[in-house]
């Protein structure tokens, strides 16, 4: 892929209510970045600040602005190592197919998760919200990929399944889920017991074995 086939965009939101201070729109597809920015756009709240095409000038424009929030369009994994949300202080969150392969989004070290087919309103949703709590998942992708997964777990615990074995720990999942940390271990428990396992640490195995992640 050559290094020019990267696209940024640089958004400030001037609203009372501000969901999120200043984000970033970064795709590997010129159109995939000026079709989400305008989507957000339709919100005269928004405003682009700055634009920017290929990889350097991207990576420049995160480092210089910090934005708050990342939103990722890529289709190529080895853009992630070049995209490091940690590289940047950002909260990223990615756009996935409900049928992409999930053990290539798992070594994004994303923040979130948003379907492509999200609407414009799920897409404020999940920025605001990753902003507030630094972590979201759509309902839509744990759908898709809990019929993957043994009828045995309810919904909530493939939820809780995907960010354990994502790295996210007790209170980052329970943040992410609107629950206590203590519902956390709970449904861990369960999940422990349901899979026959013996210990918290065999789930993120599990979770490989099932294709939700990677180890």
């Amino acid at each position: 892929m050559s290094r020019t086939e990267l696209s940024g965009d640089l958004i400030t939101y001037s609203g009372a209510d501000q969901p999120v201070p200043a984000l970033a729109i970064v795709a590997d597809r010129r159109l995939s970045a000026a079709a989400l920015s305008a989507l957000l756009l339709k919100d005269p709240s928004y405003q682009i600040a700055r634009r920017e095409h290929g990889v350097d000038q991207v990576r420049a424009m995160l480092a210089r602005e910090r934005p708050s929030v990342m939103v990722l369009d890529v289709h190529a994994p080895a853009l992630f190592a070049l995209l490091d949300a940690s590289d940047f202080g950002v909260r990223m969150l990615l756009l996935l197919d409900p049928d992409d392969d999930p053990s290539i989004f798992a070594g994004a070290r994303s923040h979130g998760y948003l379907s492509r087919r999200a609407s414009r309103e799920a897409l404020q949703a999940a920025i605001a919200e990753l902003y507030r709590s630094g972590a979201y998942l759509d309902p839509l992708l744990m759908r898709v990929r809990g019929r993957r997964a043994p009828s045995g777990l309810s919904l909530r615990e493939r939820q809780i399944l995907v960010w354990i074995a994502s790295g996210r720990s007790t209170k980052e999942v329970a943040r992410a889920c609107a629950i206590t940390p203590k519902t956390v271990g709970n449904h861990v428990n369960n999940m422990v017991q349901k899979l026959h396992l013996r210990h918290r640490g065999q789930l993120v195995i599990y979770a490989a074995q099932q294709g939700l992640t990677t180890v």
